[in-house]
């Protein structure tokens, strides 16, 4: 009896666990079309740097505008909205650090005068994501097959942190005496992006996503670089990621 009893229950049990796994994903296709998507990418992220801060930085030491720019980190969260219509939360963060010296000038032992720059970055933003063409398509009442290459636009806005930091010995040019400081300037500011991309279907459940966004913004200097104009935060980043559909 408690044999027969035991068969029953098991029985019962894989007759329950079949259809809830076949919910999930069957040969190729979903069933039902996914609600929204998670993604995690990496890329590079390219910094304008057009202010006078980055200016006066390129003119006295041995820095160049590419050194302001440095991978990212990046994850967004998408909701479908409509087949072709996601809204999507997005934050990333980037960070470029460089060693440079006076262009000119040297200590009194005739050695180089060093500083280690860094510059930060990371917009938080919420953006209208538009499918250039439908991102599944539905077979029957159950069966939803992903397309294999959707291309996409989008557009939004939020706000971006970032933080500027020098430190190191420096020269003060009206006296040419040398000093050890470090500089910070750190905020936020609003911030405006613009982006596309195209998504490529591995599996139904696993994408592969490349993406372009240009990002816009400016934010106040703190009283470290007093008499500076806004630094200009504004700069594109290229990524490579992939797409996990919930």
């Amino acid at each position: 009896m408690a044999m027969t009893r035991i068969a029953l229950l098991t029985a019962a049990l894989a007759g329950l666990a079949t259809p809830l796994q076949g919910q999930s994903a069957g040969n190729g296709f979903l069933f039902g079309a996914p609600e929204a998507r998670f993604i995690v990418r990496g890329g590079y992220a390219y910094a304008r740097a057009g202010s006078d801060v980055f200016d006066d930085a390129t003119t006295f030491l041995t820095l160049e505008k590419r050194d302001f720019s440095g991978p990212s980190i990046g994850g967004e969260f998408a909701v479908s909205i409509t087949p072709q219509f996601d809204l999507s939360f997005n934050a990333d963060y980037s960070a470029a650090v460089s060693e440079s010296e006076d262009r000119e000038y040297y200590d009194n032992n005739q050695l180089p005068i060093v500083q280690t720059t860094s510059f930060r970055r990371a917009p938080l933003t919420v953006n209208a994501i538009v499918a250039l063409r439908p991102r599944g398509r539905a077979i029957g009442k159950l069966a939803w097959i992903p397309t294999k290459v959707v291309p996409w636009v989008g557009a939004g806005g939020g706000a971006m942190w970032y933080k500027l930091r020098q430190e190191g010995d420096f020269v003060d040019y009206r006296t040419l005496n040398v000093f050890t400081t470090s500089l910070e300037s750190s905020g936020w500011a609003p911030a405006f992006q613009a982006l596309g991309g195209v998504d490529v279907t591995l599996t139904p459940r696993l994408g592969f996503t490349a993406d372009l966004r240009g990002t816009w913004a400016r934010a106040e200097l703190s009283r470290d670089y007093s008499g500076y104009e806004k630094i200009d935060l504004s700069g594109v980043t290229g990524a490579l990621g992939f797409t996990f559909r919930l």
